[in-house]
């Protein structure tokens, strides 16, 4: 701050050559005399400035910090229900109401749903099975020729002998996978024979296991083969399904079933080593002491496979053997043979092509939505006449032994295999 004052004097001459004192300065010649209350230092604040200053700023933090702490402190930190922030959610709110049964997501499934219906009682093959297990008979330590040794589970029949049955699972699959057509069977008064081949389920061994390694091709063939001598007894070549055959020989003399009655059915490539195994045993011909083979009387395929891993249907169809007739191939021409297959499978038509044409006036057809085909051609005089053809095609995309488990609907494949198995053997007797 720089002050005023007025001299008496009027005038003030000086000199300008004259040097002014260094720290004053000149005085104007307005004759006002200037007087600065400035220190005779730098333009630097002094030491006690400074420490007042920096004394005033920490004196306002600290009563900003004060007023800050006092008000979070007063606060009222109770829950307001009237703070849109901390209320509880209230049932008003359309995302936390509980689910109620209006909500069509949120129903329980109920009978009116065509997929959800149980199965009645009314059919008798299709009825659900009770929670009381079907009866089974293990059978351990079944030995092939090769040294394989096999399971097999045995289900004895319920109420008349309907028919013997041999039931061969799909490969990768076991006696469990095809267990409920197995039990379905059994109910309609069959008896079932249903092998776990080797590598699978409990004929598991060294060497045999296919959860490991796939097995050669040498071993899936040797599966349905059955050879070597003229005595069947004695055959030098005895695969799993001839071993399980020689059980079944065994039961038949205790008196418990009649295997003038056998039937085979084949899940998936088990279908193509069935059929494969049903020519090999037309292929025993009669001894001295009476028939030894051509006890299969039916064929039933379930999504059959035309070929793969080394076995293929084509030497089953192209088989030749004899009985009283002549020459004739029991697969592609006389054995009873119906095929049944999802409306997704590819390989099962043409194998039903291949035996319509060998069978022109024995066939029929019936499609996923109902539509039924059969021949009308009429036999000539001097033709012989063939097995019957009958080729089922199942709304499904299931295929193989899950097609064979399935367990409701209008035409399952255990409704179709009993009724054919039925419609064979009486038109027999």
């Amino acid at each position: 701050m720089t002050c005023h004052a007025l001299k008496n004097k009027p005038f003030n001459c000086y000199s300008p050559n004259k040097r002014p004192k260094q720290g004053h300065k000149a005085a104007p010649p307005s004759g006002l005399e200037f007087y600065s209350h400035k220190p005779k230092t730098s333009g630097r604040p002094s030491a006690r400035e400074r420490v007042l200053a920096l004394f005033i700023i920490l004196a306002l933090c600290i009563i900003m910090n004060l007023v800050a702490t006092t008000t979070t402190l007063g606060a009222d930190t109770s829950p307001d229900s009237k703070s849109p922030f901390d209320k509880k959610p209230t049932a008003f709110s359309p995302f936390d109401k509980k689910p109620t049964t209006k909500s069509p997501f949120n129903k329980k499934p109920t009978t009116k749903s065509p997929f959800d219906k149980k199965p009645t009682a009314k059919s008798s093959v299709d009825k659900k099975l009770t929670s009381k297990p079907p009866s089974i008979e293990r059978v351990r330590e079944l030995e092939t020729s090769d040294g394989v040794r096999l399971e097999l589970a045995y289900y004895p029949p319920k109420g008349k002998l309907l028919a013997t049955v041999i039931l061969v699972h799909d490969l990768n699959g076991s006696e469990k996978t095809v267990r409920r057509l197995a039990a379905g069977l059994q109910e309609a008064g069959c008896a079932v024979a249903v092998p776990d081949l080797r590598g699978h389920g409990n004929s598991k061994s060294e060497g045999y296991d296919i959860s490991k390694k796939k097995l050669l091709v040498h071993q899936i063939r040797m599966i349905s083969a059955s050879g070597g001598g003229r005595i069947r007894s004695h055959a030098r070549i005895k695969g799993d399904l001839e071993a399980v055959r020689n059980w079944l020989k065994q039961k038949e003399s205790e008196g418990d079933i009649d295997l003038d009655q056998l039937c085979i059915i084949g899940s998936g490539l088990g279908g193509t080593l069935a059929a494969t195994w049903a020519v090999a045993d037309w292929s025993w011909l009669p001894n001295t002491q009476g028939p030894q083979g051509q006890q299969v009387k039916a064929v039933i395929l379930i999504s059959p496979i035309w070929a793969d891993q080394g076995v293929s249907m084509t030497n089953a169809l192209g088989a030749r053997t004899r009985d009283g007739r002549g020459d004739i191939k029991p697969l592609l021409e006389d054995l009873p043979v119906m095929i049944i297959a999802g409306t997704n499978d590819r390989q099962s038509e043409p194998l039903f092509k291949r035996l319509k044409g060998a069978r022109p006036m024995s066939w029929s057809q019936e499609s996923a939505d109902g539509t039924k085909q059969q021949s009308k051609r009429k036999p000539l005089p001097n033709q012989n006449k063939t097995g019957p053809l009958v080729f089922e095609e199942i709304r499904s995309s299931l295929r193989a032994d899950k097609l064979a488990s399935l367990p409701s609907g209008n035409r399952t494949p255990l409704q179709l295999c009993v009724r054919f198995i039925d419609e064979i053997l009486s038109a027999n007797d």
